[in-house]
């Protein structure tokens, strides 16, 4: 099998949802953490094929056939792997190639500057909260009415004014120059002058909680640029990342419905006026890649960017792209305020809430500002609203909702809608077929054997192997399917990367076993304590090997006794049982003496 790079599966996983894929096969519908369908492996009239978003894995209660979201398109399309693999990174944009060594170096330094980022997020956090240095920020956060609370949750910290700090710091840390030159903590023309220097700093986190770039806010009063973010590096590409959306995921899971603002600021603002949902674009342009990033868990969004003509259009754009991934959208307007930040810095957090109750639809909103903008009287004025709202129009993907909107349209124009369709021709769509794909052999169960439970258990705590290869061989395995996995672990183990769930599926080829194991990697249930399992599971294996070679002993001395053996014999089987008697004693109970 050719070796791929991980960092590719890795940005194919980040921009790819397997809900939105498996949903072009199959309708879902989400039911607790799960979305559920009628499986396409196998005929059923209940739902039994379920997905989880969270992990990316489907799974089917009916016929057992489990796995990633390359396993799925496999089956689906009759690919290998490696297809899978290049169809979907093809659907958005990812550059499939097998690993090289510089792609190795390329991860290596990315996994370095995450390191380094996460790392100086804290050392930002400790110096606002903590020393007096700080003091400064902690002022300017009150005067903005700012939580603790708040600037706890979302990390908020402080960039020393001092323009030696930063690189003593990271040196200090043993980061090399050539490397703090790649971090894009540093002037182009100064690699030791620091890019933020007396901000007030926003850690800017993925989804998964890992800081991949900073946004600091001028508080010196020196600087051009009141706000500026961290240029794109290896970890930070500014339209695949939406501010906040850690933040919001767990409630967001809950209510699938989330805000979308324009600044940090307005995010802080929402969260802390219980509105923990809120997150938004790091600029105005919400874009594709941060759309289905967010669709993953919402259904729906209310849009609160500001009332300047930026905010505007960015709130025309970012309707019409909602609409067009299926993503329901509101716009929320703001009477006394610019945005969600000056509202509660005026008002409160109530008064923020209270504002929020109020929005209007996206067509609604579309309608009323292209009714703003133009003469609807006139002729000319007529068509330029048709034109205003067309790119919306052609995101609708529903014909009978798009003829409610057109009918709508001509009523407020006074234009009847043959008239008006002579000028708007919609689009059509053509559907994804569902294909049959017939079932496989149901997956075996881990709970056969103790010696199956146990390497389940180190798959997927796969860091754990290097101390449990020396007390556990594959020969004291008897159950075959354990050995296969051990031989997996230990393969994976050598490679010189760290291998991610779904190529250590693509490494098992008997399909029962791979189903049962993309199975455990969504229960839950082997990252428990896997210290504790294991060692139960190996005393166990040993105990077993101990009791088999004891019966040996015992029908070997059987046979003595009928041979009449010679006494020497006899004495060292004794011995041996004596001595196998005392450890396996000692194993049942650690307190026998």
């Amino acid at each position: 099998m050719a070796k791929f790079s991980e960092s590719v599966i890795e940005e194919i996983k980040e921009k790819t949802s397997i809900v939105e894929v498996v949903s072009k096969y199959l309708t879902l519908n989400k039911k607790g953490d799960r979305y559920w369908g009628l499986c396409p492996f196998h005929t059923e009239k209940t739902p039994s094929f379920s997905v989880l978003p969270d992990k990316g894995f489907f799974h089917c209660f009916g016929c057992g056939k489990s796995g990633s979201i390359f396993d799925f398109v496999m089956e689906m399309e009759h690919l290998t792997f490696p297809e899978a693999l290049k169809q979907l990174a093809e659907n958005v944009g990812v550059a499939v190639q097998e690993e090289s060594e510089a792609d190795k170096k390329r991860r290596d330094a990315a996994d370095t500057l995450r390191q380094m980022y996460g790392r100086l997020a804290a050392s930002f956090h400790y110096i606002l909260l903590e020393t007096s240095h700080g003091a400064k920020a902690k002022e300017y956060l009150e005067h903005r009415n700012i939580s603790p609370q708040m600037q706890q949750k979302f990390l908020l910290g402080y960039a020393p004014a001092d323009p030696d700090w930063l690189y003593r710091f990271l040196l200090s840390k043993h980061y090399s120059e050539h490397m703090l030159a790649q971090t894009g903590l540093f002037a182009k023309n100064n690699p030791t002058y620091p890019l933020f220097r007396d901000r007030l700093m926003f850690p800017i986190r993925d989804w998964k909680g890992n800081c991949v770039a900073f946004g600091g806010r001028d508080l010196g009063g020196q600087s051009k640029a009141k706000y500026i973010n961290t240029p794109e590096t290896a970890l930070f590409r500014k339209r695949e990342i939406i501010y906040g959306m850690y933040e919001s995921l767990d409630e967001l899971k809950k209510s699938e419905s989330c805000y979308l603002c324009e600044g940090y600021f307005d995010v802080i603002a929402m969260h802390q006026a219980g509105m923990g949902t809120a997150m938004a674009p790091l600029g105005t342009a919400f874009t594709l890649e941060q759309g289905r990033l967010v669709r993953r868990y919402a259904k729906q969004a209310g849009l609160l960017f500001d009332s300047d003509s930026a905010g505007q259009q960015a709130t025309k754009k970012t309707l019409t792209l909602c609409e067009s991934i299926g993503f329901e959208s509101r716009v929320i307007l703001l009477e006394s305020a610019k945005d969600p930040a000056e509202l509660l810095e005026t008002s409160g957090a109530q008064a923020l809430t209270q504002a929020c109750k109020t929005s209007r639809t996206a067509f609604d909103y579309l309608v009323y500002s292209a009714l703003n903008l133009y003469d609807a009287k006139k002729p000319k004025g007529k068509l330029q609203v048709l034109n205003e709202v067309k790119p919306y129009l052609d995101a609708v993907d529903s014909e009978i909702v798009r003829q409610e909107y057109l009918r709508s349209l001509s009523d407020r124009l006074a234009v009847d809608i043959s008239v008006l369709m002579k000028d708007y021709r919609p689009q059509r769509r053509v559907p994804v077929p569902v294909k049959e794909i017939p079932a496989e052999e149901k997956p075996v169960s881990w709970s056969r054997s103790i010696d199956l439970y146990c390497m389940v258990t180190l798959i997927n705590n796969r860091r754990l192997f290097a101390s449990y290869r020396n007390k556990l061989k594959i020969e004291e395995l008897v159950d075959d399917l354990a050995a296969t996995l051990y031989t997996v672990i230990e393969d994976a183990s050598r490679a010189q990367q760290t291998i991610s769930d779904e190529m250590i599926l693509q490494m098992i080829d008997f399909a029962p076993l791979r189903q049962m194991v993309a199975l455990s990697f969504q229960t839950g249930e082997f990252i428990q304590q896997p210290e504790v399992v294991l060692d139960e599971a190996v005393k166990r294996i040993r105990l077993r090997k101990l009791e088999s070679k004891r019966k040996q002993v015992e029908q070997l001395l059987r046979i003595a006794e009928t041979e009449a053996s010679v006494v020497e014999d006899m004495s060292e089987l004794l011995l041996e049982k004596k001595a196998l008697d005392e450890e396996i004693a000692n194993m049942r109970n650690p307190e026998h003496v």
